[in-house]
């Protein structure tokens, strides 16, 4: 990992996410508002993902917040269409993940009623849980071929599908699938624990909640981060060696978002 690449772009995206989770126990303490901030979390970590492609496949020059925006959007900068279509696709992926999610939890509830348990509130997330991590599992083949495709808009490719990523990346699945976990478990492993040991800590003192809530998620985001970039740096490697990065993924003269010639440079 590149560190001083690192800290340029993790600095502004953890302050971001230090003030979101400050803001939701400042929300609750002083005005008793309930404010879930994931949805912000996601879209600061998202940008991070983002850039870091570009930092790992384009180099330092290209992996900045400004030209991922406007290249990852397209030569002609942002545009509402492109947005709308990023947008309806989530939905798509999580309403196609979400219905087997659905049928295996009510699946679930029935048989728990069936051998006698008592529905409640702990056994209800119980099912949800297990529901979401079978159904993630059974699609990871495909989740992972996803993030190759999120690699293709971070480079500004408006051409790639999904059907080219799946003939490229055919017969490699299984070396995708362990790829990503490989790099994704241990600190994924290593986040919780010391997430957990955090909190431990900080339920035994008399902090002031604002100092408890830096204590506990300055480390968290430093973790996250470090975690997401390992775990893009492994995808990245990935999608430069079955897909390949060309010249036109970094374009440096003002008639960069003309059409370029699409060949592939070879992976070294």
């Amino acid at each position: 990992m590149h560190f001083n690449d690192f800290l340029r772009l993790t600095w502004g995206a953890l302050i971001l996410w230090v003030l979101v989770k400050t803001s939701e126990a400042v929300l609750l303490n002083e005005y008793a508002i309930q404010f879930d901030g994931r949805y912000l979390l996601s879209i600061i970590t998202a940008g991070f993902a983002l850039v870091w492609y570009r930092q790992f496949l384009l180099g330092p020059e290209q992996a900045t917040y400004s030209l991922m925006i406007k290249h990852g959007f397209g030569s002609r900068g942002v545009s509402l269409m492109r947005i709308g279509r990023s947008i309806i696709r989530i939905l798509l992926i999580s309403v196609i993940l979400m219905i087997p999610t659905m049928l295996l939890s009510a699946a679930l509830l029935i048989f728990y009623g069936y051998i006698g348990e008592t529905y409640s509130n702990q056994l209800m997330n119980d099912i949800v849980i297990k529901s979401t991590f079978i159904v993630m599992f059974a699609f990871s083949p495909i989740l992972v071929r996803l993030s190759l495709l999120t690699v293709g808009f971070a480079l500004g490719r408006k051409s790639m599908r999904m059907r080219q990523i799946w003939e490229q990346t055919r017969g490699y699945g299984m070396s995708l699938w362990l790829l990503v976990m490989r790099a994704f478990l241990p600190l994924s492993i290593y986040g919780y624990l010391v997430d957990w040991c955090l909190q431990e800590m900080t339920s035994h003192t008399t902090f002031h909640y604002l100092l408890t809530e830096l204590i506990i998620n300055i480390p968290a985001g430093i973790v996250t981060f470090v975690l997401l970039a390992i775990v893009v740096t492994a995808n990245a490697e990935a999608f430069r060696i079955l897909i390949g990065v060309r010249e036109g993924d970094a374009p440096h003269r003002p008639d960069a978002g003309q059409k370029r010639d699409e060949q592939f440079v070879p992976a070294d």
